[in-house]
């Protein structure tokens, strides 16, 4: 293949590992494959290999990545491969709204999460069949509870739109690797190997012990010994938590900051000012954040803003901090690797046990995959942590020399079926019962021989949809024992505002309580909407501490009159009921334009929180007024304000100003401080009264008045 002799040229890779050289081989000839391999071990080449194949043969490829930030990551390095490599083919990617399918056929190669591939297929366009090769990193992930039901029948609708696509699955070592190829008829490549060689070791009372046999006393005992004996190396180091996180970060910041050359200080002040200058806001988080950066620490996890998280990123792979805090979530995250990786937490709290729990096999196995560069290191380091002389067999026994979990389906679970069986509904890929079970057979939950045992659930959930009239069931008798051949004609059929729930990408149960809010009684208003949106669940609501149920049931009542939904009976409900209203009075807020320092102390919460919500009450607002339009026209445009406030964090009254182009929200609040508070206000205008205004430079000034030449505008500004 003389592209793939390029491709290894161009990436100046002048030999293929094992596990590449065999996967490579089978992608040549056609063959899906699931390459179950360490981190580090080269499976993306193998991927790139088998998408570049398929633009040559004048077909389209598919990435699927887990996270946004992968999506782009990949976007990147497929731009830079094409553009010398594979002249003229078109890298797209598709990560946001969930109900557009348009623009997307121009591309030859596609990268998507899961979750915007699949509301793809629920639009249909005519170019997915296109689709020759698929490729599916962190496969593994089937096993998530969260993402693993979409990722499952993302890949079992691709097979069905097209049979002899071409399947690359990019795993972690698990051990079951070969029931999952068998599903999807995939060849197994599986290989402990591993560029850069791992060696492993425990440490107790600062004392590391190697595998090997080897000791050494690194001086300090715990994290901080190990992190400093690695300077001016840089680690990772994985905690339990956020506060761990960020609590050990400072305690090392003390310590390293000490130990840096002057050069490295002006490395590192670089970021940090970046964490303040590129900041609408500064918050008591970019500040210290700033001061654990100028140190060489910093701490990484979900409740930083992505802004925070890229410039931390960077920093760690520019080489200039030495040590990076982070939750288990940066293992299965962007590509980050250290010469040594520590994991100080090896259990964490599980509400089902009411307990902490071991961490599992492959979710530590992630995190230590994490050590060694190849390239720079001659090998990686990973250490665990033991409290006790006893956890050292037990974590060897467990984490050194256990197998990984096997990956388990997740679709069985009520909420994945609901929402996946309207799907398939909606699309037309199935009408009858027969027709589902038979699509169930071919996906992962099928193959696993679950179908039968959640038989019970599956009746359930098409019952919920049927009398919430997302479905109708034709031909079906209520109360009434039928024979196998009677149920096998009954048609199974969506209806518009099934249909319209599932194009839009909300779970049904979220659908239904928006058509309820909508339908109550109580006219619609912005907490009444935000209260709605935040009972739903597609979104995550804030919980309401002990200390604080009092003044969130006087709240309550003292707002009752405009909740859309009334509060439930029950007193566990009515906790949820409050927590829900705790976000919607954090979203108030947020659109009253809250100094953010405020929002994180009134609600004990973080920068990343405040975006996550923010950005998920935007979408569900699109989806409410979309709903609207069906359901009760005459809110649309009062959701449509609502959802714009949201999205910039303004009141009311910037909504004019946001209209104009080169004017966001801090633009649009300067300029209404200012006393322009309308178009026409700011049209009629002189340049010169424009610019005078902080943020408003000369050209912006021109164009916002839109009358006056550059050389009239200097004119006037003398």
């Amino acid at each position: 293949m003389r592209l793939l002799s390029e491709l290894l040229e161009y990436l100046k890779i002048k030999e293929l590992y094992p596990p590449q050289k065999e996967a490579i081989a089978l992608v040549e000839k056609g063959n899906s494959v699931l390459m179950s391999v360490p981190t580090a071990a080269g499976k993306t080449l193998v991927a790139y290999a088998a998408l570049i194949k398929a633009v040559k043969a004048k077909k389209k490829g598919m990435y699927l990545v887990p996270l946004r930030a992968l999506a782009w990551e990949k976007v990147n390095e497929l731009k830079d491969i094409c553009k010398n490599i594979l002249d003229g083919a078109k890298i797209g990617v598709s990560v946001g709204d969930y109900d557009k399918a348009r623009g997307l056929s121009k591309y030859d190669i596609i990268v998507s999460t899961s979750e915007r591939a699949d509301s793809l297929i629920r639009h249909n366009p005519s170019w997915l069949s296109e689709v020759e090769c698929l490729v599916s990193d962190e496969i593994h992930l089937l096993n998530d509870s969260g993402r693993g039901p979409t990722l499952e029948i993302t890949l079992s609708k691709f097979r069905e739109i097209n049979p002899n696509i071409q399947i690359i699955g990019l795993s972690a070592t698990v051990s079951n690797s070969k029931e999952i190829a068998d599903w999807l008829d995939a060849k197994l490549v599986e290989s402990d190997f591993r560029p850069v060689p791992l060696r492993k070791g425990i440490s107790l009372d600062g004392t590391v012990e190697w595998e090997d046999g080897e000791r050494k006393y690194m001086g300090l005992d715990g994290v901080e010994g190990i992190a400093i004996d690695n300077l001016p190396e840089q680690c990772l180091v994985f905690v339990g938590t956020r506060k761990s996180a960020e609590a050990q970060a400072k305690k090392l910041s003390r310590m390293i900051g000490g130990k840096l050359n002057s050069e490295q200080q002006k490395e590192l002040e670089k970021f940090a000012d970046q964490i303040q200058k590129n900041a609408d806001e500064i918050t008591s988080v970019d500040s210290n954040l700033s001061k654990l950066i100028a140190n060489g620490v910093a701490y990484h996890h979900a409740g930083l803003t992505n802004r925070q998280r890229l410039i931390i990123e960077t920093a760690f792979k520019e080489k200039s901090l030495k040590v990076l805090c982070a939750t288990p979530t940066l293992a299965a995250g962007v590509n980050l690797p250290a010469r040594r990786v520590i994991i100080r937490d090896l259990s964490r709290w599980d509400s089902s046990f009411q307990s902490n729990q071991p961490l599992p096999v492959l979710e530590v196995h992630q995190m230590l995959g994490r050590a060694g560069r190849p390239g720079f290191d001659v090998d990686g380091q990973g250490i665990l942590i033991a409290k006790k002389r006893e956890q050292i067999d037990s974590f060897t026994e467990r984490y050194f020399e256990g197998e990984t979990e096997p990956v388990i389906s997740r679709l069985g679970s009520e909420p994945a079926l609901r929402t996946h069986l309207l799907s398939l509904i909606t699309s037309g890929t199935i009408n009858t019962r027969e027709g589902l079970h038979k699509f169930l057979e071919k996906t992962l939950f099928g193959a696993q021989g679950e179908l039968w045992r959640t038989q019970h659930r599956l009746n359930k959930v098409l019952d919920f949809l049927d009398k919430e009239q997302l479905i109708e069931i034709e031909g079906k008798k209520d109360n009434e024992f039928q024979p196998a051949n009677k149920v096998s004609e009954e048609k199974l059929k969506p209806t518009a505002f099934g249909r319209k729930v599932s194009q839009l990408y909300i779970d049904p149960l979220s659908g239904v309580i928006i058509k309820n809010a909508l339908e109550s009684e109580v006219e619609a208003n912005s907490l009444g909407l935000l209260h709605t949106l935040t009972r739903t669940p597609d979104i995550y609501s804030l919980y309401v501490r002990k200390n604080e149920m009092e003044t969130y049931l006087t709240h309550l009542m003292q707002m009752e009159g405009d909740l859309m939904l009334p509060p439930p009976v029950e007193h566990m409900e009515l906790e949820f009921y409050l927590w829900d209203l705790k976000t919607a009075l954090l979203l108030m807020d947020w659109i009253e334009e809250t100094p953010e320092e405020h929002l994180l102390k009134r609600y004990s919460t973080t920068p990343g929180d405040i975006r996550a919500k923010v950005e998920t009450a935007e979408w569900i607002l699109y989806a409410m007024s979309e709903l609207a339009e069906l359901l009760s026209p005459s809110n649309t445009k009062m959701i449509t304000e609502l959802r714009i406030r949201i999205k910039n964090g303004i009141r009311k009254e910037l909504l004019p100003l946001l209209e104009i182009d080169s004017v966001g929200r801090i633009r649009a609040r300067t300029l209404f401080n200012a006393g322009f508070t309308s178009q026409s206000s700011i049209r009629d205008a002189r340049p010169s009264d424009l610019n005078s205004i902080p943020g408003i430079g000369i050209k912006l000034a021109e164009k916002l008045a839109g009358r006056k030449d550059s050389e009239q505008l200097r004119f006037e500004l003398g």
